[in-house]
């Protein structure tokens, strides 16, 4: 995992090895290459070794090309024999040195080779290249003016930030896609790469990868939980590779408990807030947990004077606002880990997005299954005015403005909600496009600030395509969402465990409302508000530090 930028000097800040070291700090350095007219760009990368140990040139030139690179390729091995087939010769065992050499051979294409978490930039012929992986876990901003372009892996990177607001972004509280909090600078959207000719100062975007077409091929339950565990066992198994120590940030529920079901990390990792033990206890569940599986739960207790005083190094770290209180448990979290020796954490995102998991989900499929015989009766017309067509359901769940909001979330939402989809698949592609996105903001964002590199067995592009092949009734039944993850998760633990029955599961909540405002606990207007602020004015002292 690392951090990476370049490109115009003038367009990004002199300090970004310094910006940028705890997400690489085990080595950094930059690459100065020309344009045909001869103007410079900067290559530049940080980089925290996990695979290989070893000092590797950073970045990465070979043949002509330089390659910044932050991530995993975790299928590197098997590329690597394809290309040796080919002719190529490798001088180190990583992964940054196969993904450039797969792009010398196959061009763009060879994205879609890579099954991992990566963005990176490439040098070549006189271009430059960038790309995100298909759902976004690693970031990369860029900003394009007459003066060039600019990018990196942190907005502090990038000088001149002129804030904007977003409206989507507004009501949705929370950035994704291409929109960042500011004017003048974008981010390279999931499954995305650019092209930038210095020669014109022309950049061309082009989507390489989206969300799968739904197919329903499997309809059986055993078949569909035999195959299930294939694959997901080989994602969780191929995440674990590492020269580094590898643990686990396991919650009280099904996602992280089927990946330690399978890996048996010896110690796990889990948040509990002495505010809610009488209603959100996670302890009981993993300490539960790891008497019959046999490994050591660790668990977190942050307090509010923890909070308080890392407050400032939250919102330098994530940036901006991503609509969650999980900020604070996330970086707790992977700051303990790396305390205790762990440079690699497993953890469940993309579970609840794939099957249908949210209670959320599971509010709005209950209620169509309810109103079926009703839409299908008499009074259908006046059923479907009343109660409104799927899309609208969904966005009137979706509004934090209320009925208020749900105009335009109707406007965004209607080029991604599609008539030949059921109501079930509309939704899995929306949560994994759209609201995976701020999740993976802090997966990322707060990990790395403590130079933790944390790795999802969920977002495997494989299990991605296997849950578009599942019928519908393998993923919600009997009202409840991850239908399938409970059954294979029963298979390899059996059926007494507090997991295995458990019903309800919360997110990750913290109590900062009730520290900071005494209000709900659960709202997050207040807080979103106050972390930009918080964001902005670290922003702003990256840009020109205090007493410079």
């Amino acid at each position: 995992m690392c951090g990476i930028y370049g490109g115009a000097p003038q367009l990004i800040s002199k300090d970004c090895a310094r910006l940028l070291a705890h997400r690489g700090p085990n080595q950094q350095g930059e690459i100065v290459v020309h344009a045909p007219d001869g103007r410079p760009l900067v290559i530049g990368q940080t980089r925290l070794s996990v695979v290989y140990k070893g000092d590797v040139p950073t970045p990465f030139p070979r043949d002509g090309a330089v390659i910044s690179f932050n991530g995993e390729i975790y299928n590197w091995p098997d590329i690597r024999r394809e290309l040796e087939g080919r002719g190529w010769r490798f001088t180190t065992p990583t992964d940054t040195e196969v993904a450039l050499c797969a792009y010398l051979e196959w061009g763009p294409t060879c994205l879609e080779r890579f099954n991992g978490m990566f963005a990176l930039a490439i040098w070549h012929d006189g271009r430059l290249f960038l790309a995100r992986d298909r759902l976004g876990k690693k970031p990369l901003f860029y900003t394009h003016t007459a003066a060039g372009l600019g990018f990196a892996s942190e907005l502090k990177c990038l000088r001149d930030l002129d804030y904007a607001e977003v409206p989507i972004c507004h009501a949705l509280e929370f950035y994704f896609d291409e929109h960042t909090p500011f004017r003048n600078v974008k981010s390279v959207r999931p499954g995305e790469y650019l092209l930038y000719t210095p020669a014109d100062n022309d950049v061309t975007l082009r989507r390489w990868w989206s969300f799968p077409e739904f197919r329903e091929e499997i309809t059986d339950e055993r078949t569909a939980v035999d195959e299930f565990l294939d694959v997901f066992a080989d994602a969780c198994r191929i995440r674990k590779v590492a020269d580094v120590p590898v643990t686990i940030f396991l919650s009280g529920g099904v996602d992280s408990s089927l990946i330690q079901a399978i890996l048996r990390c010896d110690v796990s990792y889990t948040v509990q807030f002495a505010e809610f033990e009488d209603t959100i206890n996670e302890r009981d569940y993993v300490v539960e947990y790891g008497r019959t599986l046999g490994f050591k739960p660790s668990i977190v207790t942050p307090t509010r004077e923890d909070f308080l005083a890392t407050f400032a190094d939250l919102a330098r770290h994530i940036e901006f606002p991503v609509g969650s209180f999980s900020v604070f448990p996330l970086f707790c979290l992977a700051r303990q880990v790396r305390r205790d020796g762990f440079v690699v954490a497993l953890s469940g995102e993309g579970a609840d997005e794939l099957f249908n998991g949210y209670y959320r989900n599971e509010l709005l499929l209950r209620e169509a299954a309810q109103l079926e015989s009703d839409f299908a009766g008499p009074y259908g017309t006046l059923c479907r005015r009343y109660f409104g067509n799927p899309l609208e359901r969904f966005c009137r769940m979706a509004s934090r403005q209320g009925l208020a909001g749900v105009p335009m979330l109707l406007d965004f939402f209607a080029s991604l909600w599609r008539s030949d989809r059921t109501f079930a698949q509309n939704l899995s592609v929306i949560e994994t496009t759209v609201f995976l996105q701020p999740l993976l903001v802090m997966a990322d964002r707060l990990s790395m600030g403590n130079s933790v590199e944390v790795r999802n067995p969920f977002l495997d592009h494989r299990i991605v395509d296997f849950s578009t092949r599942l019928a519908d009734h393998l993923k919600y039944r009997d009202g409840q969402g991850k239908w399938i993850l409970r059954q294979a998760l029963r298979r390899l633990v059996g059926s007494e465990l507090g997991i295995t029955r458990r019903r309800i599961k919360h997110g990750l909540p913290a109590p900062v409302n009730l520290w900071l405002f005494r209000s709900s606990p659960f709202d997050r207007k207040d807080w979103n508000h106050v972390l930009l602020g918080e964001c902005l004015k670290q922003l702003a002292i990256a840009q020109q530090p205090l007493g410079a």
